[in-house]
């Protein structure tokens, strides 16, 4: 089994990983819940390019180490380094520009800061004792990483409201009724269920997953009418390029696996 960066060293706040064609990375400050520091975010920052960038690498699924995946920002971290790590959008920045999949695999608690990281990601399975949270009103903070934007998009502008305004948790069975996670694990199977579906995203032909994640993503940022020209922009040239004769081959070894 390769690695990106050496899995053995436990002190750095990512570990990095690569199982298959899939880079597994996984946030390491269990003890204080995976709680985002400026150190955190550097490393995240250097994970994620790294695999974006690493050819062996197709899919990536981002867990957390412990019983939370990350409780948001640690702010004892951050006054005491006064550090802007609040204001800036470098790590979600980097998360937008990443070319391939990201898969979250949320092991625990997603709050506030924690929610945004896991929003950052193309989307979510989940133990089924995660629990979901926003309580930037709570401590008198306003979203900068995107939960305001995101989250009504995904779950709907009523459901969004509530759990910001009143900063309440919620379970991963509420969160997966509202669309927050694709699909609920028991925390002993969810990365290796995880991991499976990200595998077979990985065999796919990647250039074209690659360029299907950014019409997705640059088409839910925009209108309907916006979209669909954007469709047409990045489909009609691609598709002019397919050999349809070899697709023909490759839906007849599907057909046989799927018997």
């Amino acid at each position: 089994m390769g690695t990106i960066e050496a899995k053995n060293q436990t002190t750095s706040p990512v570990l990095t990983e690569t199982i298959g064609k899939v880079a597994l990375i996984t946030l390491n400050r269990p003890d204080r819940l995976n709680a985002i520091s400026e150190g955190l975010s550097t490393a995240l920052i250097k994970a994620i390019k790294s695999a974006d960038a690493a050819k062996d690498v197709n899919v990536i699924v981002l867990t957390g180490a412990g019983r939370a995946f990350c409780a948001g920002v640690d702010l004892k971290d951050v006054a005491g380094n006064d550090s802007n790590i609040i204001e800036s959008r470098d790590m979600t920045d980097t998360f937008a520009q990443c070319t391939k999949p990201i898969i979250g695999a949320i092991n625990g608690a997603a709050i506030t800061g924690g929610l945004e990281l896991a929003l950052c990601c193309d989307f979510l399975y989940a133990a089924d004792s995660a629990i979901f949270g926003d309580t930037h009103a709570k401590v008198g903070l306003m979203p900068t990483w995107g939960m305001s934007q995101k989250l009504p998009r995904i779950i709907g502008i009523s459901r969004a409201r509530e759990m910001s305004l009143s900063g309440d948790i919620i379970d991963a069975s509420t969160a997966m009724q509202w669309g927050l996670v694709n699909k609920l694990c028991s925390k002993e199977t969810l990365l290796e269920e995880t991991l499976t579906k990200a595998q077979s995203i990985a065999e796919h032909i990647q250039g074209n997953t690659q360029k299907m994640k950014k019409l997705i993503n640059e088409g839910w940022q925009s209108t309907l009418e916006q979209g669909l020209l954007l469709e047409e922009k990045y489909s009609f040239p691609h598709n002019r390029t397919v050999d349809l004769a070899e697709m023909m081959k490759v839906l007849e070894q599907v057909k046989k696996k799927n018997k």
